[in-house]
């Protein structure tokens, strides 16, 4: 039945679902790595919606890809599809084979999501010793078009940009260790993989390795389970520089921190260049063993906040010219105005709108910037006077502020303590409350919850929300706590 009707849509219909699409991949894409979406997505999409069910079907060309995105992505797309779409349907997985051979419902996602495949001929570019050596340590290979030439250096991130470039040219005699930390999706990605692509090409003689700490956590666990954790030291014992992408992740894992903090050791004593990255400065970083915290800090602490105004035109137009497109400059400036504090936003906006303009062949306007800034979850406003371009999205910026404000004086709390780890009762029902507020009232993703609390990853708040919107159908004290503070948010 469901093939016959995918036969039939129009292409009315085929258009609206690839938007649909766009919308759902965006929203996937804040909370589950780039890579995976393109993997297990590209042949995969809704193929009907049933109003009367209330169910959306997503089709899968086979039963191993159905499998293995639902392992992969488990609640995340769904939640996705119903964020965007409707949160009173539900989403079901099916076998949908024409999808092998393509379809119109299905876009291209490398290009959505920026990402460039890696091919065969990239590999054969490529000198043998640095293959070799990748085949050999952890086969990660960076993106060589992340260099510090195109980098966009800002006031708030040209100290850690110095001492990245400082390193880069001048490794093991620079800061060592070198620390860089700062929010998600500022150019963390672009200048760590800067960093690797100097030192590696200047040093052909040396090791130099990139590990996310994802990624150094899965070797060491596989390394105990094969009780090989010796062959594993030897490995890194002939690394000369190491990168650790997202050192946050270590959290609570003691036996990879005892691990690395050996592993720590080991490099600084040989004088070995290594650089780490994070999310917040040392001292900040939650449930990681205060020895490491110190050692993290031995050497160069640097930090990058979000670009302001002018550095954002800047990159919107760097990365136009990388594509090869153009935009109006006005154009660009609704998008600088509004998206403040993302990178990655900043070029999400361009590609939903390069999309568009591809898909309807005319040139984008006004209302499409508008209709992308929604599709982002920014609240806009049209022919807005007097713009202050570093003060926009006020009502999540200013309004949830107030709020949170409110919500602290009303349970006797600091609003420090809510954006803390605390696990007291109170403190943990205000947050909650607050979260599902950010997300009903303020348009919110989870990705801006989470960072707006300060916490770890997205999962925490998914059941954030999850668990207060539990006790909101049997509690009637959180019922009324819950009323009283969305009648605030309305006033």
């Amino acid at each position: 039945m469901l093939i016959d009707i995918v036969a039939q849509y129009d292409s009315e219909k085929k258009k609206y679902f690839k938007e649909l699409r766009t919308q759902v991949i965006l929203q996937l894409s804040t909370q589950q790595d780039h890579k995976k979406i393109v993997t297990f997505l590209s042949k995969a999409w809704i193929i009907n919606i049933e109003d009367i069910e209330k169910k959306i079907y997503i089709g899968f060309w086979n039963a191993f890809m159905l499998s293995n995105a639902k392992k992969i992505f488990n609640k995340s797309l769904k939640e996705a599809i119903q964020t965007i779409y409707n949160p009173q349907y539900t989403v079901e997985y099916i076998v949908y084979p024409p999808f092998s051979n393509g379809s119109d419902l299905l876009i291209d996602l490398w290009e959505l999501l920026n990402i460039k495949p890696t091919t065969k001929k990239d590999f054969e570019k490529m000198p043998s010793w640095l293959t070799d050596k990748l085949t050999e340590y952890f086969w990660i290979l960076l993106d060589p078009s992340f260099r510090f030439d195109n980098f966009i250096a800002w006031s708030n991130n040209q100290f850690a940009y110095s001492a990245a470039k400082a390193v880069a040219e001048n490794p093991w005699n620079a800061y060592n260790p070198l620390f860089i930390y700062w929010n998600v999706w500022l150019g963390k990605t672009h200048l760590m993989q800067a960093i690797w692509n100097e030192i590696i090409q200047n040093n052909p003689d040396k090791v130099i390795i990139y590990l996310p700490a994802t990624k150094l956590i899965d070797e060491i666990i596989l390394a105990i389970k094969k009780q090989n954790l010796s062959s594993l030291m030897r490995k890194l014992d002939d690394v000369d520089a190491l990168l650790i992408d997202d050192i946050q992740f270590l959290a609570d894992k003691d036996k990879t921190q005892e691990i690395f903090h050996n592993i720590f050791n080991d490099f600084h004593s040989k004088k070995k260049q290594i650089i780490i990255s994070s999310d917040r400065p040392p001292k900040e970083l939650l449930h990681i063993e205060p020895r490491l915290k110190t050692r993290f800090a031995l050497g160069l602490v640097a930090d990058i906040h979000a670009p302001d105004y002018e550095t954002r035109i800047a990159i919107l137009q760097s990365k136009l010219e990388a594509k090869q497109e153009i935009i109006d400059s006005e154009l660009l400036a609704i998008i600088a105005q509004h998206i403040t504090s993302n990178v990655r936003e900043l070029e999400w906006a361009l590609n939903i709108l390069l999309t568009r303009k591809k898909l309807s062949w005319t040139e984008i306007t006004e209302d499409d910037v508008y209709a992308c800034l929604q599709t982002l979850w920014y609240s806009t406003q049209h022919h807005m006077s007097n713009f202050d371009p570093d003060k926009q999205n006020i009502r999540w910026n200013t309004s949830f502020d107030k709020i949170v404000e409110m919500v602290a004086n009303y349970y006797s709390i600091s609003v420090a303590e809510l954006k803390s780890d605390s696990r007291k009762k109170e403190i943990t029902t205000a947050r909650q409350i607050l979260m599902l507020i950010a997300k009903k009232h303020f348009g919110r993703t989870l990705e801006k919850i989470w960072m707006y609390f300060g916490w770890k990853n997205h999962a925490t708040a998914i059941y954030a929300i999850w668990n207060i919107e539990k006790k909101l159908k049997s509690d009637e004290d959180i019922q009324h706590d819950y009323q009283i503070f969305s009648e605030w948010v309305e006033q």
